[in-house]
């Protein structure tokens, strides 16, 4: 099962480099990117690190038993596996945004540049088609984060 991040606020300073690992991660397009306003981080970022009145805040799936998200997809492109993890399969989304209504921890996102849907996947490997290069080692994030503010 993927590994998720946590996130301590206290020590986040919001530089973005957790975004920028996140993208560089998955797209190979995106190799060499170190701005995180860059409009292919800002686009594709998996993992939401949020500032609401000053705070950090991070917005992953948390594989909800009730999984919402998966009950209002019309094409089972959101899939609850046997050990408990939801994935979302890229190939079959059409950005519909039926999930990120559902999904109570605002948790998935629509990258209009893809036309889909993304959540945090922990860097799970992946070997679908639609996947791109499985992440080693778990999420990107954490020891892209120069303070220390994100673990897994």
């Amino acid at each position: 099962m993927p590994v998720f991040p946590h996130l301590n606020p206290s020590t986040c300073t919001s530089c973005g480099a957790c975004e920028v690992a996140c993208v560089t991660a998955r797209y190979p397009e995106a190799a060499g990117i170190t701005d995180p306003d860059h409009p292919l981080v800002l686009e594709r970022r998996r993992l939401a690190v949020r500032i609401v009145a000053e705070v950090p805040t991070l917005d992953v799936c948390i594989h909800c038993p009730d999984s919402p998200c998966v009950a209002v997809c019309p094409h089972n492109a959101l899939l609850r596996f046997p050990d408990g993890r939801i994935e979302l399969i890229e190939p079959r989304c059409t950005g519909c945004g039926h999930c990120i209504s559902a999904c109570p921890y605002k948790a998935i996102r629509r990258v209009t540049a893809l036309g889909i849907a993304v959540k945090c996947d922990g860097c799970a490997p992946m070997d679908r088609p639609g996947h791109v290069t499985p992440i080693p080692g778990g999420p990107a994030c954490a020891p892209a984060c120069p303070t220390g503010a994100l673990t897994v």
